[in-house]
């Protein structure tokens, strides 16, 4: 077992909101170029309420979009031989392989990602008490990171 020095929850915390907004500002400018691309449109077809079911297909249609860069970003990054996201690279952390301290390579960082978006998609409570869990694990670990096996450790230069 190597010995890492685990990543207090601020800083971890801290790192979302870095790379939120990373991720936030550039969809956001995608989405408003693509939309200025497409200029308004002129049909003359009448403007009509969506269905329940149209809402949500474009409710799913949304958030599909916006998964798959998140999921390629964080896993990418996670993935990677440092294993960071611009977030964790700003506050010097690093996410690990809890069991030899090297990375955990690009599907396991993804997989990391996508149990985190599963709590979410199934309940906002289960999103929640993953993110806290790092706060009362022994080794700092949330939910996702226990299904992976990783750990976020302070990255020593």
């Amino acid at each position: 077992m190597v010995h890492l020095v685990l990543a207090p929850w601020w800083k971890r915390f801290l790192a979302i909101l870095i790379d939120s907004m990373v991720l936030g500002i550039t969809i956001i400018l995608v989405v408003s170029i693509i939309g200025a691309a497409a200029g308004p449109s002129h049909s003359s077809s009448n403007n009509q309420a969506l269905t329940a079911g149209q809402a949500f297909g474009a409710f799913v249609g949304i958030f599909v979009i916006v998964f798959i860069p998140y999921l390629l970003y964080y896993g990418l990054l996670n993935g990677s031989r440092r294993g960071q996201t611009l977030g964790k690279l700003a506050l010097g952390i690093a996410v690990r392989d809890a069991r030899t301290g090297g990375p955990i390579g690009v599907w396991r960082g993804m997989g990391r990602y996508a149990m985190t978006m599963l709590f979410y998609v199934v309940l906002v409570v289960p999103f929640i008490i993953d993110n806290l869990s790092p706060l009362w694990d022994g080794r700092r670990q949330a939910w996702h990171d226990h299904v992976v096996h990783s750990v976020v450790v302070e990255r020593i230069p």
